[in-house]
């Protein structure tokens, strides 16, 4: 936990002074979260037409100079006769050789340099820091995420913009929670928020973005969580209702359910899109491998990326950017673009979207699996119009129903899915189809692969967030190996404002209690701290003994799973060792930092004795 400065303690005892207690503030700061990354995703959007315009006008004049250049270089050697001068140093030719490859670059500078967890579509490292690190995330990623992804997708790059933003809002959860010194506990809730804030701000969506916080960034759905996650979500969409207004994400055509026959059908559709979905993150990540397998620097990976996407937009600009124009036009009228186009678009988006983020690329994976959907399903749609003996809805409702099980299949959170579809286009007639495809492409992506587009990153790299795999690797760990022996005790007698004082200086959350014998007695930490800033009467007379709770204490020789365990049920950072022979011997603390790298290090050691 970063320290807490006058600020921030002077607010948070005025929240005491006006009877807030935890509960109520934390609710505060998820409306806070949820405002503050409202504005975050309208001015990142902004950026990146601010950004997309400034690339396109530096086109044009590397294109008028190049032209000139060729223009002289003719005249000196008299080949205006050999070659289209015109042709040659077109906009398009620029954009080639340019834009892209310079886009991708300075991305992947940028990131390289100031902040390497900015790279790649940004999701992945938000449920890291939720698991691994008690949410804690570094401010700088807020910048930072916003202006990289912004001119990877402004100059071209194949991906989208709602995992940027949701690291966006995630890091401003955790700023905030950790300038309030909130505990670990609720600094990942603030995160939850930050992550709901964004994906509600972008989609129009509030409750999809309060499900996607809920059931892919913190994998649990509780009641002291959601709570939080829901306002951050709803004051996130109103921000954005305030600006855009309260249409839909993609304005289409209202489908409904031609017939039940058509049930098997969609039944069908969820299949491939399963399949479609288990291509991509397997394409995605084995884009990675080789861009990783290059013996060359970094920087020239990013060319060589870049020249990719130059090349491809030249013949199929669809794939370029987000791609919701293009996503829209298939979800009215499939018909227009014909077979043989969408299918060609749907592998093309595959990989330039894996070239992009393989290759040092910033964005999100969610809007181009939007792409595919809409691609696959317009596609299948087209494919069964002629099929006899019951009615058959238009193509662009199999595109819809498409969307939106390729991202169950890609997440593996159907729930999600299937609520973001219905917010995103106001499609609820059509409710049913979507449902059947997407636990069907859930169930088959999960049957290939047990990795979902977002966790198959942490598995990778060996920061698996399964509980089944947490439990070994915890159980076989000891306190012993996390111990902190040389830590800070009070005495039984020592002031309220003197423990206030060393908290400020030291930062330290919590206190073994002493009495005056050395024995130990009891803990002070935040909770108990926390409860008596709001009578300011009553401090003047408190001591330590007033405070000091006995709570659970370990030995050297337990298990740091129960120690965990503990940690959770309780919302503790920091617990007391002692003794096995004297329960009364304090021998150090245990606390959730250590025990989560040490963690950390034991999967590191594991993976690589895997690669051996």
């Amino acid at each position: 936990m970063i320290k807490v400065n006058k600020v921030s303690l002077k607010i948070i005892e005025a929240a005491r002074k006006l009877k807030i207690f935890d509960d109520t503030f934390i609710l505060i700061l998820a409306a806070l979260v949820g405002l503050t990354g409202g504005y975050f995703a309208i001015a990142f959007r902004y950026l990146i037409v601010y950004v997309t315009s400034l690339l396109g006008i530096l086109c044009e004049y590397i294109s008028i100079g190049l032209h000139y250049l060729a223009l002289y270089i003719s005249k000196i050697f008299s080949l205006q006769h050999s070659i289209d001068i015109d042709a040659f140093t077109g906009f398009q030719f620029v954009y080639i050789l340019f834009i892209p490859i310079i886009g991708l670059m300075l991305v992947a500078f940028i990131t390289n340099v100031f902040a390497k967890e900015a790279k790649g579509h940004g999701v992945p490292e938000v449920m890291s820091a939720v698991t691994r690190k008690g949410g804690i995330i570094r401010p700088r990623i807020v910048l930072i995420k916003m202006f990289v992804s912004a001119i990877c997708i402004g100059s071209g790059g194949s991906v989208g913009r709602e995992g940027p933003i949701v690291q966006i809002g995630s890091a401003i959860g955790s700023f905030l929670g950790q300038f309030f010194k909130m505990s670990s506990s609720a600094v990942t809730v603030l995160v939850g928020c930050g992550a709901a804030a964004g994906i509600s701000a972008t989609f129009n969506a509030p409750i999809a973005g309060t499900l996607f916080a809920s059931e892919v960034i913190l994998r649990d759905i509780r009641i002291t969580s959601v709570s939080p996650i829901l306002i951050s979500s709803l004051v996130a969409a109103s921000v954005s209702r305030a600006y855009y207004g309260n249409s839909p994400a993609f304005v289409v055509s209202h489908y409904e359910l031609a017939s039940y026959g058509e049930l098997g059908l969609y039944c069908v559709l969820g299949l491939f899109a399963g399949l479609i979905a288990v291509l991509f993150v397997k394409i995605l990540y084995k884009t990675e491998d080789i861009f990783d397998a290059i013996n060359i620097h970094w920087l020239l990976k990013a060319a060589i990326g870049g020249l990719l996407l130059g090349l491809v937009g030249m013949y199929h600009s669809e794939v370029h950017g987000v791609g919701y124009g293009v996503i829209e036009e298939i979800l009215n009228n499939p018909g227009q673009y014909g077979v043989i186009i969408l299918s060609l678009l749907c592998v093309l988006k595959i990989i330039m979207t894996s070239v992009t983020i393989g290759a040092g690329g910033s964005g999100g994976v969610f809007a181009p699996s939007l792409f595919m959907g809409a691609a696959l399903g317009g596609l299948f749609g087209i494919c069964v119009q002629g099929i006899p003996y019951f009615g058959i809805a238009s193509p662009g409702a199999y595109a819809l129903v498409g969307m939106s099980a390729v991202v169950a299949g890609t997440t593996h959170a159907p729930i999600q899915a299937i609520l973001i579809l219905v917010e995103m286009t106001g499609n609820y007639e059509i409710i049913l189809p979507i449902m059947i495809s997407c636990v069907i492409s859930n169930v088959v992506s999960k049957k290939i692969e047990s990795g979902s587009i977002y966790t198959m990153k942490l598995i990778r790299r060996g920061e698996s967030i399964e509980i089944g795999k947490d439990k070994t690797i915890l159980k076989k760990l000891r306190v012993a190996d996390v111990i902190v022996s040389n830590c800070m005790t009070i005495q039984m007698e020592t002031s309220f404002h003197e423990i206030i004082r060393l908290m400020r200086t030291t930062n330290v959350d919590a206190f073994p209690v002493l009495n005056k014998k050395g024995e130990f007695v009891g803990m002070i930490g935040l909770p108990q701290i926390s409860k008596i800033l709001q009578n300011e009467k009553v401090q003047e007379h408190l001591l330590a003994r007033d405070l000091v709770t006995s709570g659970q204490s370990f030995t050297l020789n337990k298990d740091l799973l129960e120690v965990y365990n503990e940690m959770s049920v309780g919302e503790q950072d920091c617990l007391p060792v002692v003794a096995e022979d004297d329960n009364k011997k304090l021998i150090g603390i245990v606390t959730r930092f250590h025990v989560m790298y040490r963690y950390n290090k034991e999967l590191v050691l594991l993976q690589g004795d895997k690669t051996e």
